[in-house]
Protein backbone atom coordinates (compact mmCIF):
# COMPACT_ATOMS: atom_id res chain seq x y z
CA UNK A 1 0.00 0.00 0.00
CA UNK A 2 1.32 3.39 -0.93
CA UNK A 3 0.93 5.90 1.84
CA UNK A 4 1.64 9.57 2.13
CA UNK A 5 2.74 11.23 5.30
CA UNK A 6 0.70 14.30 6.12
CA UNK A 7 2.70 17.53 5.96
CA UNK A 8 1.26 18.45 9.36
CA UNK A 9 3.70 18.02 12.25
CA UNK A 10 3.34 14.41 13.42
CA UNK A 11 3.79 15.38 17.05
CA UNK A 12 0.28 15.62 18.46
CA UNK A 13 -0.30 18.91 20.19
CA UNK A 14 -4.08 19.10 20.17
CA UNK A 15 -4.47 19.12 23.94
CA UNK A 16 -1.72 21.70 24.39
CA UNK A 17 -2.94 23.95 21.57
CA UNK A 18 -6.02 25.60 23.09
CA UNK A 19 -6.07 28.65 20.85
CA UNK A 20 -4.77 30.08 17.60
CA UNK A 21 -3.45 33.53 16.82
CA UNK A 22 -4.92 35.66 14.04
CA UNK A 23 -3.05 38.26 11.98
CA UNK A 24 -3.65 40.99 14.51
CA UNK A 25 -2.06 38.91 17.26
CA UNK A 26 -5.33 38.21 19.05
CA UNK A 27 -6.12 34.70 20.18
CA UNK A 28 -8.88 32.76 18.47
CA UNK A 29 -10.79 29.95 20.14
CA UNK A 30 -10.14 26.57 18.50
CA UNK A 31 -13.42 24.70 18.09
CA UNK A 32 -13.98 21.00 18.62
CA UNK A 33 -14.15 20.53 14.85
CA UNK A 34 -10.79 22.29 14.49
CA UNK A 35 -9.25 19.97 17.08
CA UNK A 36 -10.67 16.89 15.38
CA UNK A 37 -9.26 18.12 12.06
CA UNK A 38 -5.84 18.63 13.63
CA UNK A 39 -5.94 15.07 14.94
CA UNK A 40 -7.13 13.66 11.60
CA UNK A 41 -4.30 15.41 9.77
CA UNK A 42 -1.75 13.43 11.77
CA UNK A 43 -2.69 10.13 10.10
CA UNK A 44 -0.73 8.70 7.20
CA UNK A 45 -2.84 8.75 4.05
CA UNK A 46 -4.05 6.10 1.63
CA UNK A 47 -5.81 6.51 -1.71
CA UNK A 48 -8.85 4.79 -3.19
CA UNK A 49 -6.77 2.17 -4.98
CA UNK A 50 -4.33 1.41 -2.17
CA UNK A 51 -6.45 -1.02 -0.15
CA UNK A 52 -6.21 -4.74 -0.87
CA UNK A 53 -6.99 -6.59 2.36
CA UNK A 54 -9.53 -3.97 3.49
CA UNK A 55 -11.72 -3.61 0.37
CA UNK A 56 -14.47 -5.75 2.00
CA UNK A 57 -17.53 -5.85 -0.26
CA UNK A 58 -18.42 -9.08 1.60
CA UNK A 59 -18.12 -8.40 5.30
CA UNK A 60 -19.55 -8.19 8.79
CA UNK A 61 -20.38 -4.75 10.17
CA UNK A 62 -20.34 -3.59 13.77
CA UNK A 63 -21.70 -0.13 14.61
CA UNK A 64 -21.30 2.15 17.60
CA UNK A 65 -22.98 5.42 18.58
CA UNK A 66 -20.45 7.79 20.15
CA UNK A 67 -20.86 11.32 21.58
CA UNK A 68 -19.32 13.89 19.24
CA UNK A 69 -17.26 15.26 22.13
CA UNK A 70 -15.19 12.05 22.02
CA UNK A 71 -14.20 12.36 18.36
CA UNK A 72 -10.90 14.16 18.88
CA UNK A 73 -9.61 11.86 21.63
CA UNK A 74 -10.76 8.77 19.71
CA UNK A 75 -8.77 9.85 16.64
CA UNK A 76 -5.69 10.36 18.80
CA UNK A 77 -5.97 6.83 20.21
CA UNK A 78 -6.47 5.33 16.75
CA UNK A 79 -3.56 7.21 15.17
CA UNK A 80 -0.92 4.42 15.54
CA UNK A 81 -3.19 1.79 13.99
CA UNK A 82 -4.96 3.29 10.97
CA UNK A 83 -4.39 5.34 7.84
CA UNK A 84 -6.91 7.88 6.54
CA UNK A 85 -8.44 8.06 3.08
CA UNK A 86 -7.31 11.21 1.31
CA UNK A 87 -8.67 12.47 -2.02
CA UNK A 88 -7.41 15.71 -3.56
CA UNK A 89 -6.03 16.79 -0.20
CA UNK A 90 -9.32 16.16 1.67
CA UNK A 91 -9.93 13.73 4.51
CA UNK A 92 -13.48 14.67 5.47
CA UNK A 93 -16.03 13.85 2.78
CA UNK A 94 -19.66 14.77 2.15
CA UNK A 95 -22.03 11.93 1.22
CA UNK A 96 -25.60 12.29 -0.01
CA UNK A 97 -27.92 9.27 -0.01
CA UNK A 98 -31.29 8.75 -1.68
CA UNK A 99 -33.02 5.62 -0.38
CA UNK A 100 -35.58 3.61 -2.32
CA UNK A 101 -38.31 1.36 -0.98
CA UNK A 102 -41.62 -0.14 -1.97
CA UNK A 103 -44.76 2.01 -1.53
CA UNK A 104 -45.50 0.22 1.77
CA UNK A 105 -41.86 0.51 2.95
CA UNK A 106 -41.18 -3.24 2.77
CA UNK A 107 -37.45 -2.78 3.42
CA UNK A 108 -38.08 -0.72 6.54
CA UNK A 109 -40.58 -3.20 7.97
CA UNK A 110 -38.34 -6.19 7.21
CA UNK A 111 -35.57 -4.56 9.24
CA UNK A 112 -37.95 -3.52 12.04
CA UNK A 113 -39.21 -7.09 12.31
CA UNK A 114 -35.66 -8.42 12.49
CA UNK A 115 -35.84 -10.44 9.30
CA UNK A 116 -32.64 -11.67 7.74
CA UNK A 117 -32.09 -12.03 4.00
CA UNK A 118 -33.21 -8.41 3.67
CA UNK A 119 -32.32 -5.67 1.23
CA UNK A 120 -31.54 -1.97 1.19
CA UNK A 121 -31.43 0.07 -2.04
CA UNK A 122 -29.85 3.50 -2.25
CA UNK A 123 -28.14 5.93 -4.56
CA UNK A 124 -25.01 7.41 -3.05
CA UNK A 125 -23.48 10.64 -4.30
CA UNK A 126 -19.85 11.23 -3.35
CA UNK A 127 -20.07 15.01 -3.40
CA UNK A 128 -16.35 15.79 -3.25
CA UNK A 129 -15.43 13.55 -6.18
CA UNK A 130 -18.74 14.09 -8.05
CA UNK A 131 -19.35 10.35 -8.47
CA UNK A 132 -22.57 8.42 -7.97
CA UNK A 133 -23.48 4.76 -7.54
CA UNK A 134 -26.72 2.82 -7.30
CA UNK A 135 -26.16 0.27 -4.55
CA UNK A 136 -27.91 -2.81 -3.18
CA UNK A 137 -26.97 -4.07 0.27
CA UNK A 138 -28.07 -7.58 1.21
CA UNK A 139 -27.97 -8.80 4.82
CA UNK A 140 -28.03 -12.60 4.68
CA UNK A 141 -29.09 -15.13 7.31
CA UNK A 142 -25.50 -15.52 8.47
CA UNK A 143 -25.28 -11.85 9.42
CA UNK A 144 -23.01 -10.93 6.53
CA UNK A 145 -23.45 -7.79 4.45
CA UNK A 146 -22.99 -8.16 0.69
CA UNK A 147 -22.84 -4.94 -1.35
CA UNK A 148 -23.11 -4.61 -5.12
CA UNK A 149 -23.28 -1.41 -7.11
CA UNK A 150 -23.14 0.21 -10.54
CA UNK A 151 -22.12 3.68 -11.64
CA UNK A 152 -25.16 5.93 -11.79
CA UNK A 153 -24.89 9.69 -12.15
CA UNK A 154 -28.45 10.40 -11.01
CA UNK A 155 -30.62 9.11 -8.17
CA UNK A 156 -32.81 7.09 -10.51
CA UNK A 157 -34.07 3.50 -10.62
CA UNK A 158 -36.03 3.72 -13.89
CA UNK A 159 -33.21 3.81 -16.45
CA UNK A 160 -32.37 0.75 -18.51
CA UNK A 161 -29.04 0.04 -16.81
CA UNK A 162 -30.54 0.64 -13.35
CA UNK A 163 -33.51 -1.63 -14.07
CA UNK A 164 -31.26 -4.41 -15.38
CA UNK A 165 -29.01 -4.16 -12.32
CA UNK A 166 -31.94 -4.16 -9.86
CA UNK A 167 -33.76 -7.04 -11.55
CA UNK A 168 -30.63 -9.17 -11.43
CA UNK A 169 -29.65 -8.20 -7.88
CA UNK A 170 -33.16 -8.38 -6.40
CA UNK A 171 -34.15 -11.51 -8.39
CA UNK A 172 -36.97 -9.62 -10.12
CA UNK A 173 -38.59 -8.79 -6.79
CA UNK A 174 -39.47 -5.30 -5.51
CA UNK A 175 -40.26 -3.91 -8.94
CA UNK A 176 -42.14 -0.82 -7.71
CA UNK A 177 -39.28 0.98 -6.01
CA UNK A 178 -39.62 4.71 -5.38
CA UNK A 179 -37.60 7.31 -3.52
CA UNK A 180 -38.54 7.18 0.17
CA UNK A 181 -35.96 9.35 1.94
CA UNK A 182 -32.80 11.33 1.40
CA UNK A 183 -30.05 12.43 3.71
CA UNK A 184 -26.45 13.48 4.09
CA UNK A 185 -23.48 13.26 6.44
CA UNK A 186 -19.73 13.79 6.59
CA UNK A 187 -17.46 10.74 6.65
CA UNK A 188 -13.95 9.99 7.86
CA UNK A 189 -12.67 6.75 6.33
CA UNK A 190 -9.87 4.88 8.11
CA UNK A 191 -8.25 1.55 7.27
CA UNK A 192 -5.89 -1.01 8.78
CA UNK A 193 -4.41 -3.15 6.02
CA UNK A 194 -2.60 -5.47 8.44
CA UNK A 195 -5.87 -6.39 10.18
CA UNK A 196 -7.82 -6.22 6.91
CA UNK A 197 -10.45 -3.86 8.27
CA UNK A 198 -12.03 -0.50 7.52
CA UNK A 199 -13.51 1.97 9.95
CA UNK A 200 -15.86 4.79 8.98
CA UNK A 201 -16.90 7.67 11.22
CA UNK A 202 -20.10 9.41 10.08
CA UNK A 203 -21.03 12.75 11.60
CA UNK A 204 -23.46 15.63 11.01
CA UNK A 205 -26.26 13.22 10.11
CA UNK A 206 -29.31 14.72 8.41
CA UNK A 207 -32.48 12.94 7.25
CA UNK A 208 -35.22 14.49 5.12
CA UNK A 209 -38.52 13.33 3.66
CA UNK A 210 -38.73 13.24 -0.12
CA UNK A 211 -41.17 16.17 -0.20
CA UNK A 212 -38.97 18.19 2.17
CA UNK A 213 -41.67 18.57 4.80
CA UNK A 214 -39.78 16.71 7.54
CA UNK A 215 -36.11 17.19 8.36
CA UNK A 216 -34.02 15.88 11.27
CA UNK A 217 -30.42 16.85 12.11
CA UNK A 218 -28.33 14.86 14.59
CA UNK A 219 -25.14 16.80 15.40
CA UNK A 220 -24.40 15.53 18.91
CA UNK A 221 -23.16 12.02 18.09
CA UNK A 222 -21.46 10.13 15.30
CA UNK A 223 -21.69 6.57 14.01
CA UNK A 224 -18.57 4.43 13.91
CA UNK A 225 -18.83 1.36 11.69
CA UNK A 226 -16.17 -1.34 11.84
CA UNK A 227 -16.08 -3.43 8.67
CA UNK A 228 -14.27 -6.78 8.89
CA UNK A 229 -14.18 -10.06 7.00
CA UNK A 230 -15.10 -11.75 10.28
CA UNK A 231 -15.66 -10.48 13.80
CA UNK A 232 -12.35 -9.88 15.55
CA UNK A 233 -12.45 -8.42 19.05
CA UNK A 234 -8.67 -7.88 18.99
CA UNK A 235 -9.18 -5.08 16.45
CA UNK A 236 -7.55 -1.87 17.73
CA UNK A 237 -10.87 -0.07 17.42
CA UNK A 238 -12.85 -2.84 19.15
CA UNK A 239 -10.34 -2.77 22.01
CA UNK A 240 -10.73 1.00 22.29
CA UNK A 241 -14.53 0.67 22.45
CA UNK A 242 -14.15 -1.92 25.23
CA UNK A 243 -11.82 0.42 27.11
CA UNK A 244 -14.36 3.24 26.86
CA UNK A 245 -17.26 0.97 27.81
CA UNK A 246 -19.15 1.70 24.57
CA UNK A 247 -21.25 -1.20 23.33
CA UNK A 248 -22.18 -1.99 19.74
CA UNK A 249 -25.59 -0.82 18.48
CA UNK A 250 -27.71 -2.10 15.61
CA UNK A 251 -28.09 1.22 13.80
CA UNK A 252 -29.49 1.58 10.30
CA UNK A 253 -29.35 5.10 8.89
CA UNK A 254 -32.28 4.38 6.63
CA UNK A 255 -34.50 2.90 9.34
CA UNK A 256 -33.63 5.56 11.91
CA UNK A 257 -34.32 8.25 9.35
CA UNK A 258 -37.71 6.71 8.56
CA UNK A 259 -38.59 6.38 12.25
CA UNK A 260 -37.61 9.97 13.01
CA UNK A 261 -39.26 11.75 10.08
CA UNK A 262 -42.42 9.60 9.85
CA UNK A 263 -44.27 9.69 13.21
CA UNK A 264 -47.00 7.28 12.04
CA UNK A 265 -44.57 4.39 11.37
CA UNK A 266 -44.47 1.41 13.70
CA UNK A 267 -41.18 1.67 15.59
CA UNK A 268 -41.52 -0.32 18.83
CA UNK A 269 -38.48 -2.40 17.96
CA UNK A 270 -36.36 0.73 17.66
CA UNK A 271 -37.47 2.46 20.88
CA UNK A 272 -34.26 1.77 22.89
CA UNK A 273 -32.17 3.20 20.07
CA UNK A 274 -34.46 6.19 19.63
CA UNK A 275 -34.20 6.92 23.37
CA UNK A 276 -30.40 6.85 23.07
CA UNK A 277 -30.54 9.26 20.13
CA UNK A 278 -32.75 11.65 22.09
CA UNK A 279 -30.37 11.42 25.04
CA UNK A 280 -27.45 12.44 22.82
CA UNK A 281 -29.35 15.33 21.21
Amino acid sequence: MQIQQSPVNSQLAVETYPQAINESGRSLKVTMADKATLALNQFTAHGLNDLKNASLMDRVDTKYLIPIAKLESLLIHLLPHYSALEINGKRLFMYQNTYFDMPDLDFYHAHHQGRLNRYKVRHRNYVDSDKGFLEVKFKNNKGRTLKTRIVSDSACVKGMSQQTFLNETLSNKFTQLEASQWGSYHRIALANERCGERLTLDLDLMFCSVDGSQKIELPKFFIAELKQFKHDLTSPFALEMARLGIRASKFSKYCMGCALITPSLKKNGFKPLLRLIRKFN
